[in-house]
């Protein structure tokens, strides 16, 4: 089975992530272990499994035809970030993904006074950010083509604080018509890999007391 990671998913869609690596066993697991799942989701009819591999997130599709019954597709290690604003005082990391050989690169920057985002830049040309949104928290991640103003992609954070009568649950991921199987993964990866580690903005990280 051949499937273009790159070709519009031609229809919009909503699935919750579950997160199968609570924050306890995250804060406890040795970083040499070598194997933890993270997540299943359907994509627009397209199977796909989350897993860590010695600290390598790999996503992978399920493919009758390939050895195991799965392909994977796309895969990103976590870097620590060098130089910039706040990388003395406030660690972050930065991952690039190989999807299917070809290097989706993202470097980050400022975007206001306590927030930042991502610019990412994959094959062919194409371009993108990812960045937090919401009011006074941010209660969703957002990946946007560069040359759009809609986000293409929405990653939705559960709980949230400071929203009362938030609806409990998973976070969701949803997408456009116009998006591609590769650009729902992306988002995907970033958010599992930060789950439990710098992925709001900073004074909301603060405020939760989540400091490094």
């Amino acid at each position: 089975m051949t499937v273009d990671v790159w070709a519009p998913l031609g229809v919009a869609g909503v699935v919750p992530v579950v997160d199968e690596l609570s924050i306890p066993d995250f804060h406890h697991m040795p970083k040499d272990v070598p194997f933890a799942a993270r997540t299943q989701v359907d994509v627009a009819g397209h199977q796909v499994t989350v897993v860590w591999r010695h600290r390598v997130l790999v996503a992978s599709l399920a493919d009758e035809s390939a050895p195991g019954g799965a392909r994977e597709i796309a895969s990103g290690f976590r870097q620590p970030a060098t130089g910039g604003p706040d990388s003395i005082l406030w660690n972050f990391v930065l991952m690039p993904v190989d999807v299917l050989g070809e290097t989706v690169a993202v470097d980050r920057e400022r975007s206001g006074r306590d927030r930042w985002q991502l610019r990412v830049s994959g094959p062919a040309g194409r371009s993108w950010q990812w960045r937090p949104a919401g009011r006074i928290f941010a209660d969703r991640m957002e990946l946007t083509r560069w040359d759009d103003a809609a986000p293409v992609v929405t990653h939705v954070l559960r709980p949230v604080p400071g929203r009362p009568g938030t609806a409990s649950g998973p976070p969701e991921v949803g997408w456009e018509a116009s998006a591609s199987l590769a650009e729902v993964l992306l988002p995907l990866l970033w958010v599992l890999d930060r789950a439990h580690t710098c992925l709001l903005p900073k004074t909301q990280r603060v405020l939760r007391g989540e400091f490094l």
